[in-house]
């Protein structure tokens, strides 16, 4: 072989691992990267009581954390001890829950009553079934010396919530992007089932301070009805498909989550997802109503607010408020995303196009 047919074939050789290079570099990152900005948007939850299946989608556009969202205040003109971010979707004496989409990942949201109506409700809820790496990042109400009781253990908690109107209560829990659960089980007492009804602090008779309909909302606004005498079961996954998990990419980052149903034939690195029957009743969702803005009111209260405490709260294992910060996380609908196929296809043609002329040379 002449020196220049050694250079040649040299610059050859160098030149096609360079191109195979490229190829695997352009591959890899849009197998990793696309999808993860819009993943929870595509997001569904089904919430099955019995037969029945609802399924929803996550309010909110990802723009805020959830704790901005709800945005519980203690003392304001507009109302106290309540939140005020919710007050477009507020409804008087009906408790609502939905899945909200934030900035800092899925939370699941409990949400009772509406600001600046007179009459209150007593309701306790045993929420089981949570992923242990999640947080309570909203309670409401949350006070120094407070009526509601807050109790976590590593997957589940008891809440107690009192109201003497004029004023919400809720909660929310954020996690819901975690690989570490499938089905969470809300079970929510109202009224006379509550052993604290009728509360001592209630004004009018009992009947008036009750809660009238619980309902799921979704995020293109409708509702549906649930029945109040019955938990219900929240999950990830869709009524035609049943239930799925989401599960972690093989670099364990939350940040990259998928949400699968399957066979039963998954990768090693992933956690399989569990398949449901599907259900044989599909609940009819309804158009919901927009509050109006009520006038300004304050509650006067003897109880001293403290916006930071949580006095009240009794915790295992560092569950909600007392316990840490979840690292944000966005959950992808696909393995790779959505917009893998087509972009990746081309600029794959284009790359090994590249190795062809390389080769060629």
């Amino acid at each position: 072989m002449s020196e220049r047919s050694g250079v040649r074939a040299g610059e050859h050789g160098r030149s096609w691992l360079a191109a195979v290079a490229l190829t695997v570099m352009v591959v890899g990152s849009l197998a990793v990267v696309p999808g993860s900005a819009v993943a929870q948007e595509n997001a569904t939850f089904i919430v099955q009581q019995g037969d029945t299946c609802t399924e929803v989608t996550p309010l909110g556009d990802g723009s805020q954390t959830v704790e901005q969202f709800y945005d519980y205040t203690v003392l304001d003109d507009q109302a106290n001890y309540s939140s005020l971010g919710t007050t477009d979707i507020q409804e008087n004496q009906v408790s609502q829950l939905f899945v909200y989409r934030g900035s800092d990942g899925l939370s699941l949201v409990f949400l009772h009553d509406k600001i600046n109506e007179p009459y209150g409700f007593v309701a306790t809820g045993d929420i089981s079934g949570l992923p242990s790496d999640g947080e309570w990042a909203v309670e409401d109400d949350n006070y120094t010396n407070r009526d509601d009781t807050f109790e976590y253990t590593d997957t589940g908690a008891h809440i107690e919530w009192n109201s003497n109107g004029e004023r919400t209560d809720g909660a929310a829990f954020r996690g819901l992007g975690s690989s570490d659960y499938s089905t969470i089980t809300a079970d929510i007492a109202f009224n006379d089932e509550v052993d604290r009804y009728p509360f001592e602090e209630w004004s009018g008779s009992p009947s008036d301070n009750e809660i009238d309909n619980w309902i799921v909302r979704s995020g293109d606004g409708s509702t549906t009805e649930l029945d109040m005498s019955s938990p219900v079961e929240i999950s990830p996954g869709s009524c035609s498909g049943g239930v799925s998990t989401f599960t972690a990419t093989p670099n364990g980052s939350d940040a990259n989550a998928t949400t699968d149903t399957t066979d039963g034939s998954t990768a090693a690195d992933t956690q399989t997802a569990t398949d449901s029957p599907t259900p044989t009743e599909t609940a009819t969702a309804t158009d919901t109503q927009t509050a109006t803005d009520t006038p300004t009111a304050a509650e006067d209260d003897d109880t001293t607010a403290d916006n930071g405490s949580d006095d009240g709260a009794t915790a295992t294992d560092g569950g909600g408020l007392v316990g840490t910060s979840s690292p944000t996380q966005t959950d992808s609908s696909d393995a790779f995303g959505p917009g893998f196929g087509a972009g990746a296809a081309l600029l794959a043609v284009l790359a090994l196009a590249g190795v062809a002329l390389a080769r060629r040379r």
